[in-house]
């Protein structure tokens, strides 16, 4: 009775039958171990009898049968298939090809399994320095077997040379190929100066637009712009204008937090910002972010936490004048001075630090918009320092700095306004001091009576207890309406 073979022992016997059919006729293949061994002996004779690169390739062809011309041709390099990998894909960069093969790619077009498209057949002839029908890449036949009695042309001894050459000092050839794409990958990761022009006006639109809009609504119209950002900065993250960019509307984030006085988001946006600002090399977006760090602990329980940012800052971004190391300088000074009349000197000192800064500032450096620091600005905090420690000179200081702003300004005006207030209690003067407190909040639009003022009025009714309840439910009563 006959036994069924399963398919694949039918295919075994059948090859078997077909070798012994074959009889003296039948060549073994070669496998890829003898191929290379062959390879080897063969780049031997070619070196010893000046073969040409072509009479080598062909022999390769035929004595290692080879499938395919291509391998013939990489085997006379001497090349691994992951060292010609490397090749085309420097070649491709430079001709601004956005791809490369696989070393599996590669094997299946030396295997004749597939055909190389024609973007890869010229970087072929470039990294072999042969022509395409050598290769077996013609159009009409994309991978061809010649016949053994082909005649090699004869080539020119200087590209002999080369050929071999470049065979024999493929390693370090490859190995600098690699550096040098990776180097050159950096130089195209740079946007088009369209884009950053675009990216430039989108920030400085946004930047316009803080004390036009409320915060959440400002932050509403961020964020599509912030998500289109963060996904430019993955495509071209060497691109200093943008990572610059990027961390002005990180900070300009961060400061509208702060203003709707939600530290910890704050303090992320501006972690975030600090590290593009680091990545740009620009210090003075890196001390401006520092600045906007010492604006959250200024205005919070502990503003003697602005000391040690300013000190850091100091120490890590120097001296040089810029408008955020003077309004740090001007942070440091209120800073001193909330701790009592004991630091009024040392306020005092910081403010003249501050002033000395901003009379070394260009007027493009004072009057930019939210990240300058103008002359107004200085007023202001001058006022808010003698306030502070009670110099006498406080009421003057505050009149000078109110008639640097315009009636509208949304934060700065409605600010002293409050320090005014707080200085109308101490004098006892508590109705005048509810009126001053609730003008500076009411006379602003509501989408910008932000938490951050909202808490400062809210203090001036602590003050107001002491002095008149009456006076400080009615100031309550006129923030809540």
């Amino acid at each position: 009775m006959a036994v069924a073979l399963n398919p694949s022992l039918r295919e075994a016997r059948n090859r078997r039958f077909a070798v012994r059919a074959a009889g003296p006729c039948y060549v073994a293949r070669v496998d890829s171990t003898r191929r290379e061994e062959i390879a080897a002996e063969l780049r031997a004779t070619a070196a010893a009898q000046d073969w040409t690169p072509w009479q080598l390739a062909q022999a390769l062809h035929e004595k290692a049968q080879t499938p395919t011309m291509l391998m013939a041709w990489r085997l006379a390099m001497g090349q691994t298939q992951a060292e010609v990998v490397v090749g085309l894909r420097g070649l491709a960069a430079d001709e601004e090809i956005n791809c490369g093969p696989t070393t599996q790619q590669l094997s299946r077009w030396e295997n004749g399994h597939e055909t190389p498209g024609p973007i890869y057949r010229p970087l072929f002839g470039l990294w072999y320095r042969t022509t395409l029908n050598r290769l077996g890449l013609t159009d009409d036949h994309p991978i061809v077997t010649l016949m053994k009695d082909a005649v090699p042309d004869e080539e020119d001894p200087v590209r002999r040379r080369e050929f071999f050459q470049a065979a024999a000092v493929t390693p370090i050839l490859v190995h600098l190929e690699r550096i040098r794409t990776q180097m050159d990958s950096g130089l195209r990761h740079v946007l088009p100066t369209a884009d950053v022009e675009h990216w430039q006006e989108v920030a400085t639109g946004h930047i316009a637009s803080y004390g036009q809009f409320g915060p959440r609504d400002l932050l509403n119209r961020l964020a599509p712009d912030l998500e289109e950002i963060a996904g430019l900065i993955e495509r071209y993250p060497r691109e200093k204008d943008l990572l610059l960019i990027a961390s002005r509307l990180g900070g300009l984030t961060g400061a509208l937090w702060t203003d709707l006085e939600d530290d910890r988001q704050a303090r992320a946006w501006l972690h975030t910002a600090d590290r593009y600002a680091a990545q740009a090399g620009d210090t003075t977006q890196r001390y401006w972010i520092a600045m906007a760090r010492a604006m959250i602990a200024i205005y919070g329980p502990q503003p003697a936490a602005v000391l040690p940012i300013a000190a850091r800052a100091r120490a890590e971004l120097g001296d040089a004048p810029s408008a955020p190391a003077a309004q740090l300088a001007g942070l440091a000074a209120r800073a001193h001075a909330s701790l009592g009349p004991a630091r009024a000197e040392q306020a005092r000192a910081e403010l003249r630090r501050a002033e000395h800064l901003t009379g070394q500032l260009t007027t493009a450096q004072t009057g930019e918009q939210f990240f300058g620091f103008p002359e107004r600005e200085l007023a202001a905090y001058a006022s808010w320092v003698l306030t502070a420690v009670k110099d006498s000179g406080a009421w003057a200081a505050q009149e000078r700095a109110l008639a640097e702003y315009p009636a509208n300004d949304p934060m700065d005006r409605p600010l002293i306004l409050l320090s005014r207030a707080r200085l109308l209690v101490e004098r006892r003067e508590a109705a005048e001091a509810t009126r001053v407190a609730g003008d500076a909040i009411t006379m602003l639009p509501t989408q910008l009576r932000v938490p951050l003022l909202m808490t400062q009025a809210s203090r001036i009714a602590v003050d107001l207890d002491a002095v008149s309840p009456s006076h400080a439910r009615q100031l309550r009563e006129r923030l809540a309406a």
